[in-house]
Parts: structure tokens; C-alpha cells; sequence
């Protein structure tokens, strides 16, 4: 009996070993699946009462986030992953199929952005893992540490948040920890070449040297003719130290910039400090000999330097302050101008970082720039009031005898400040400074005269210059006094146009042309002048006396009226603009400075100088003998003029942007069509049919233009679509993401509509994110290899096509063909479901598949 039962303990004791040996090995299988990333949490991680664990499972891995930023916006970001022992955290490289790889991803602030990958300081570990069938599983020990490229927002220093989605893993028994973290990744100074750790250095070691680039680094906004660089020096300071923001402006050839100034005002190069933390700056100085010029006697003069010019802002540090940095920033606003004509108005955003530390650096530190708007400029400097006393750091030069006066500080009221010299010393005041010989005002006048004269002869006027000549001919014959009226209520409407000038010149600032910016104005005088072509070309006739365009309607109005005088003359005046900026920029520059009452004076010159041949011819009506008799010359010469009417529409055209070309091209296409329909009802007909003809023509071209830049110019993007690639799709499908993919092009009409009406809506968006689908558009504009062979897999030769790929089971895709209505796209999404998570796919990849072999 003793001997039986020990028989029976020791093969219990077997059987004992022999489970637990297969519990371990299922176990570790078992955690291997969990790994896996798409494998999910279809097999529970457990341990045995964390048996042979050295660590803590709760902590196994410490992360630190820190950011450098340069004010540019350059910035890169570093995450640390510390690891306690036999604990490993995988890759961000790590291949689908295996274990969970590392993701970061920056959650806010929203205009914070990563530019690339994230990359580790030393590569991963690598093994071939039998479990996941001989792929390469790749994993860090001990720590690691990421870096990326950043952007930020311009002189940005504030706390950035990053998400972390991990999975670590131990070494010994296998168990592994879902990670899923926020992060707060703190300012870590700027991102600039050094050479050395600062921050090692102690009071008693020498300054650690700080390298910059020593070339100049000169920014330039876009095409403008000014060039600007500056440096912020030295590049660490001690409490109470100072430091010097110097500022270069360096003009192109002939051309200047004006005196500074720290407020809002005109004809000046505007400083504004809008962040400085607790330092103190003072204003902007330079020992650059400043030129005023009067462009009349009676006038103020202008302040300007001649060629490049540096101003110098003084930047007190407190006793008290703690070391780190302060990001300073603000806008310059600035013109340039020659001596005779100037550029519009610009301003330009400026940020640096000033390091205050207990061990001061020499070196200068990077400014950034980047373009702004003026009037935000000029806004700031209107309302910021941020020069403080700071003393001199060095006394500027004395100028020379009978140079100019250095006229240096911060008051816009044109008086000197307490930086500049003043008082015996220096013996004048802004108003005995050196003035150049001006332009004197009646000569202004005279060009502005002659100008207009020649406005006559500009390509945009000379179509309605020669109806005027036709309008000429046709009163050969007349009474004087009628030719005389005729004229000179022509001459009141290229006056009435100048004179409107005038007005929005003075109390709006409006400057010659400048209504050819706005969008509507473009866009009427392009449709007017096609319109008009069209009547000179015989489609239809303009019911207006002297500017018909049949032999037939010439007969019945064969006396020009005052209504058709005058707004020959106001159109001629307004086709003027856009041809004679170069030329009457300049007369018309020379306005700056001038009163209201002689900035007037001189647009009413150009317009009688305009008017001059019409008044002339119209108090001497024998002139009109000089012209050829009419004739069937006359409808040979107006259908030559219809020619360059078409001329100034391409002049026009072409101004319009890219996207709005193709819908002002339908308008031009719906305006001959309304002309035609005018045209088919000749202008003796019965009153009824001609207005039924003109009521109908108008209403079809303006609904053929609403309809084109309804449905013509993209609209805003309401989705947030992907472009098509064929590997992203594979890997959002990998994902079980349920995928909306839409086949277009921009030479596809239906495509275009599918697109407005009933994809790129708010209900698609809406349930494209209640599905957590993603959007992807595959642009067939230009023939693309991939996208073809896309299409020849889903059965199709042709678009408009939206393919939708259901998360669930991506090779089932729903097809929608040809034209597609808002509840069709909506229902196919409905159709596909909602993306599905990585258990989930993998659950279905295991159904399908029947069994999973280990």
C-alpha cells in the first residue's frame, strides 16, 4: 500500500509538471497574439501572480517632451523614453503584422504641426520573430530618444501637448502594458548651432561660445524693392546687462525708405514692439543723415534716407530678472518710393529670443521675418504705446557741416525726440532742415495736363476715341452751337470720373487704378466690353443715339444725344485707368504731401487735358472737315474697333486668379448668348418684342453667370481629403477604416457637380465622422498611371465614379457611377458602417480564415 501511494504522488507530481509546462508555453503564445497590432485584445494578458518579475508593472517606462523653436517657426521636438529594466518599447518603424508600434502625435495648440518623422537617437533592435512568421519585430532598451521637425507659430513659446500610443513589453515573462499617455513638452530655448552646453557652464568657467553664421541673411517680401536683415546682440545677457536689435533696410537702386517712427504716421517707417516681456527698449536710432525734401513750397516736407540705413533699439535687461528667454517681437511698417513715384505701402512681422543667463555669450542671435499686413501694422503702432527710457549705450556721430540732419527718436509730430540733437548743439529743428530743390506745383499741373492729353491715345480708350470720331464725322454739317454742346457734355464726363477720383483720393486714400482691384469691377467692365465688341461686330445694337451699330438704326439716330455724349466720355475716362498706371503713377505720385484742395487741382488737370481735343474741335467745328466724309468706311472702321474691345477683354482676363478663369469664361459665353437673343429683334420692332428680347437676353446671361461661379469655383473643402495613393489606401484599409474614394477631374462636368452638390457637403462630413471613414479624392485631371489602373480594378473606363470601401470588408467595395445625388452617397456610407477597430479586423481575418496557426 506505502508503495502505491507513492506510485500515485510521484505520476501526480508528473502530471503536475507536465500542465504547468503547457500552461507557460499557451501563456507566452498567448502574449505574443496580444502584441500583435492587429491582433487586439483577443487573448487576455495575464501572468502568474507576476512569478520571476524583477519591475513594476505600473511604471515600466518615464517620459520627458521638450521643444526648440527658432521665432521663425522652425522648431523640432524631442521625446525621451526611459525604460526600467527587462522592459523594451517598440519602434515607430515597426512593420504592420507585429507588435504595436510607437505613435506620437501633437494634440494642441492646432496651429503647431509636425514636419516629419520622428526619429530615433540610436536605431532599434532587431529579431526575427517565429511568432509573427518570421517577421522583423524591432525594439528599444534602456532609453531612447525621438526627435522631429516642427512648426510653430511665429516667436511661439508656450506648452505643447503630444499624445503617446504605445506598447511596452517584458523581456523575462512576456506580460506587456498598453501605453496611451499625454505628454506636456516645455520651451526649450531656440534652434540654432552651438558649439558647447551653456548651461554646463559655472561662474568660475569661461563663456561658452555660442557660433552663428557670420554671412548676412537678407529677407525681401516677395518682388518688393527693399531688403531687410537685422541681429539681436550679444546672445546671452546678464541680469541688468544690456543688449542691442539692430534693424537694416537696404532699398534698390533709386529708390528710399522714410524717417522712423513708433505710432501710426504717413510718409514713415513705423516700429511697433508688441512682445517684450520684462525688458526695456527704447526707440529706434541711427546716426543716417536724413534727407527732407518739399514737394512745395507751402508744403511739409518728407523725411527720408538716401540708400541703406540701420536704426539701433537700445533693450535694458532688470536686475531681477531669471535666467531663460524672452521671445521679442513686432511689426515694421514701410514704403519705398524714388523721387518721383513710390510703391504701395508694406509691413513685414519680426520675432527673436533674447537668453538671459548667469554667464554672458558673445554672438548675435537670428531675427525672423515674414510678411504682414500694413494696416494691421499701422493698427498696432496706432494703439501700442512700448518705448521705455533706456540710456544711450554709445553717442551717435555729429553730423557733418551741411549735411543733413540725423533726425533720430520715435514722435510722429515732427519734432525731433530727446534721442536725437537738439538745443545749441545741433542748432535746428526738423523745420530748418536742409530741403532739397522740390517740384514746383505749377509744373505738377502742366504734367498732369499734359499726361491727360495723352490718356487719349492709350489702347484701352482708343475703341471709344474712335466712336468718338465716328460721333465726330456724323456732326459735319451741324449746327455749331449743337457740336459745341455735344463736346463739352462729353468733356463733363471724363471731368464727373476725374473728379470722383479726386474725392475717394482725398478723403479715402483711393489711388489711380485702384478700382481695377476690386473683384466686381473687373468682372462688369470685362462682361461690358465683350457685350460692346459684340454690338460692333453686328449681333446686336445698343439702342443709344450715335452708337448703333447697323447702317439701318445709323439712319434713325443719325444725332448723337447728351446722355450717349456723356457716357462715352465717363467710359472712356474709366477704360483709361488700367492702361496708364505707369505713366500717370507718377504725375499723380507727386499728390503726397499736397492739400486736398491741390491734390484736387491736379486730377481736374488730367481731365481737361483729357478733354482738350473735344473742347477744341467743339469751338471750332471746321476741324471736323480734316476728317474723312462718311461713308461705308465708317462701319469697316467700328468693326476694327470691336477687335481691340476684344484686346482689352484678354488684358482683363488675364488679371482675373486661376480659379475664377473658367467661370468668368462661361459668364463671357452667357453674355454673347443674351446679346444674341437681343439681336434677333431688330430696334424698330414693336416696343413688346423688344423688351421681351432684352428681358430675356439679360436674364439668360445672368443666370449662366450666377450658375458658373456657383458651380464652377471650388468651394471650400468641407471634407478633409486625403490625396489617393494606392499605398495609403492598403494601409487605411489594414486599419479598418471604412474609405469614401472619389474619382475626379477637373475637365469633368459631372464630376464637378457630384462633388458640389452631393459629396463635399456638411450632411457627407457629418456622417464621414460619425463613421470615422476618411476621405480620399484621386484627381484625374492630369492622366495618372495609378489612378487609371484604379479604375480598370473597379470595372471602369470613365468618371465621375466614388468608390466607398466598407471597413468591415474592404474587398467589397460600393460603387456609385455617373451622376450621384446627396441621399445615394449617403446611403452607400450608411451601407459600408463605421470603421472598425484593429480587434475587430482581426477577428474577421480569423472567421475567414477558419483557424490561426501559432
Amino acid at each position: 500500500m506505502p508503495d502505491k501511494n507513492r506510485s500515485f504522488t510521484s505520476t501526480m507530481f508528473v502530471r503536475i509538471c507536465v500542465v504547468l509546462l503547457l500552461a507557460t508555453a499557451i501563456f507566452r503564445c498567448d502574449v505574443g497574439l496580444a502584441q500583435d497590432e492587429n491582433a487586439g485584445d483577443i487573448f487576455p494578458s495575464f501572468n502568474l501572480g507576476r512569478f520571476g518579475t524583477s519591475n513594476n508593472i505600473s511604471d515600466p517606462v518615464q517620459w520627458k517632451a521638450t521643444y526648440f523653436a527658432d521665432p521663425s517657426g522652425k522648431g523640432e521636438i524631442e521625446i525621451e523614453a526611459e525604460l526600467a529594466r527587462s522592459w523594451h518599447i517598440y519602434s515607430t518603424t515597426q512593420k504592420a503584422g507585429g507588435p504595436v508600434r510607437t505613435k506620437f502625435a501633437i494634440v494642441s495648440p492646432d496651429d503647431v504641426a509636425v514636419g516629419g518623422a520622428f526619429t530615433p537617437d540610436h536605431p532599434p533592435q532587431q529579431s526575427i520573430s517565429s511568432v509573427y512568421n518570421g517577421l522583423t519585430v524591432e525594439e528599444h532598451e534602456d532609453s531612447v530618444v525621438w526627435t522631429a521637425p516642427i512648426t510653430v507659430p511665429f516667436g511661439f513659446d508656450q506648452p505643447i501637448t503630444v499624445s503617446v500610443d504605445a506598447l511596452a513589453c517584458e523581456s523575462i515573462d512576456g506580460k506587456c502594458l498598453p501605453i496611451k499617455e499625454k505628454l506636456v513638452a516645455q520651451y526649450g530655448g531656440p534652434l540654432s548651432e552651438q558649439v558647447g552646453d551653456a548651461s554646463k557652464a559655472d561662474a568660475t568657467s569661461p563663456a561658452v561660445a555660442i557660433v552663428t553664421k557670420d554671412t548676412t541673411s537678407w529677407f525681401r517680401d516677395k518682388d518688393y524693392v527693399v531688403q531687410w536683415s537685422a541681429s539681436l546682440s550679444p546672445k546671452q545677457v546678464l541680469p541688468g546687462g544690456t543688449a542691442t536689435l539692430k534693424f537694416t533696410a537696404k532699398p534698390d537702386a533709386n529708390f528710399h525708405v522714410y524717417r522712423e517712427t513708433t505710432d501710426d504716421s504717413e510718409s514713415s517707417t513705423n516700429f511697433v514692439i508688441m512682445g517684450k516681456g520684462s525688458l526695456s527698449i527704447g526707440a529706434p536710432t541711427t546716426d543716417k543723415p536724413v534727407i527732407s525734401k518739399s514737394m512745395a513750397p507751402t508744403l511739409p516736407p518728407l523725411h527720408y534716407y538716401a540708400g541703406e540705413v540701420t536704426w539701433t533699439l537700445p533693450i535694458k535687461v532688470p536686475e531681477d530678472a531669471l535666467p531663460g528667454d524672452t521671445s521679442i517681437f513686432g511689426f515694421i511698417a514701410y514704403q519705398a518710393c524714388t523721387e518721383n513715384s513710390c510703391h504701395r505701402p508694406v509691413a513685414l512681422e519680426f520675432a527673436t529670443t533674447l537668453t538671459v543667463a548667469s554667464t554672458p555669450a558673445a554672438g548675435s542671435q537670428e531675427v525672423a521675418f515674414k510678411s504682414a499686413k500694413s494696416a494691421m501694422a499701422l493698427d498696432a503702432a496706432a494703439e501700442t504705446k512700448w518705448v521705455d527710457e533706456v540710456p544711450k549705450q554709445a553717442s551717435a556721430p555729429e553730423p557733418a557741416d551741411g549735411a543733413s540732419l540725423p533726425l533720430m527718436g520715435s514722435a510722429g509730430d515732427g519734432g525731433s525726440s530727446d534721442q536725437g540733437p537738439k538745443g545749441p548743439k545741433s542748432g535746428n529743428s526738423i523745420e530748418n532742415a536742409v530741403v532739397e530743390s522740390a517740384t514746383s506745383f505749377p509744373i505738377i499741373l502742366t504734367l498732369a495736363f499734359l499726361g491727360g492729353v495723352i490718356l487719349n491715345v492709350m489702347p484701352c480708350v482708343l475703341p471709344v476715341v474712335g466712336l468718338k470720331i465716328m460721333g465726330f464725322v456724323s456732326q459735319a454739317g451741324e449746327d455749331r452751337r449743337r457740336v459745341l454742346l455735344l463736346n463739352v457734355v462729353y468733356s463733363l464726363g471724363i471731368l464727373s470720373v476725374f473728379a470722383g477720383l479726386a474725392v475717394l483720393a482725398i478723403v479715402f486714400k483711393f489711388g489711380w487704378g485702384q478700382q481695377f482691384t476690386y473683384f466686381p469691377v473687373k468682372l462688369g467692365l470685362t462682361l461690358l466690353l465683350f457685350a460692346l465688341a459684340l454690338s460692333y461686330l453686328g449681333v446686336w445694337e445698343i439702342p443709344a443715339p450715335g452708337m448703333a451699330s447697323s447702317k439701318a438704326s445709323q439712319q434713325m439716330q443719325s444725332r448723337e444725344g447728351l446722355a450717349g455724349a456723356f457716357s462715352k466720355g465717363v467710359f472712356a475716362t474709366v477704360l483709361a485707368t488700367p492702361c496708364s498706371g505707369p505713366m500717370l503713377g507718377y504725375i499723380l505720385g507727386l499728390t503726397l504731401g499736397l492739400s486736398s484742395i491741390q491734390t484736387a487741382s491736379i486730377f481736374m488737370a488730367v481731365g481737361l487735358g483729357m478733354s482738350l481735343p473735344y473742347l477744341v474741335i467743339g469751338m471750332q467745328p471746321k476741324l471736323i472737315a480734316w476728317l474723312p466724309k462718311p461713308g461705308n468706311w465708317m462701319e469697316t472702321f467700328k468693326q476694327l474697333m470691336s477687335f481691340l474691345f476684344l484686346a482689352t477683354v484678354a488684358f482683363f482676363f488675364a488679371q482675373f486668379q486661376d480659379e475664377q478663369k473658367l467661370p468668368v469664361f462661361v459668364s463671357i459665353i452667357g453674355v454673347w448668348f443674351g446679346c444674341w437673343i437681343i439681336g434677333q429683334v431688330p430696334a424698330w420692332a414693336e416696343l413688346p418684342k423688344r423688351l421681351m428680347a432684352w428681358s430675356g437676353g439679360i436674364i439668360a446671361a445672368a443666370l449662366i453667370s450666377i450658375a458658373a461661379f456657383h458651380y464652377l469655383i471650388p468651394g471650400p473643402k468641407v471634407l478633409a481629403w486625403e490625396d489617393y495613393s494606392e499605398s495609403r489606401l492598403v494601409q487605411l484599409q489594414s486599419e479598418g477604416k471604412t474609405v469614401l474614394l472619389d474619382f475626379s477631374a477637373k475637365w469633368c462636368a459631372n464630376c464637378i457637380y457630384n462633388y458640389q452638390v452631393a459629396i463635399n457637403t456638411e450632411e457627407t462630413r457629418k456622417l464621414v465622422d460619425r463613421l470615422d471613414a476618411v476621405a480620399m479624392y484621386a484627381d484625374y485631371t492630369d492622366f495618372d498611371i495609378e489612378i487609371q489602373q484604379k479604375l480598370e480594378e473597379l470595372q471602369s473606363r470613365s468618371i465621375p465614379l466614388l468608390a466607398i470601401y466598407p471597413g468591415r470588408a474592404p474587398n467589397q467595395p460600393i460603387i456609385l457611377r455617373d451622376i450621384v445625388t446627396q441621399r445615394a452617397v449617403l446611403d452607400a456610407l450608411e451601407q459600408a458602417g463605421q470603421s472598425v477597430n484593429q480587434s475587430s479586423v482581426m477577428s474577421s481575418r480569423i472567421s475567414s480564415s477558419g483557424s490561426l496557426s501559432h
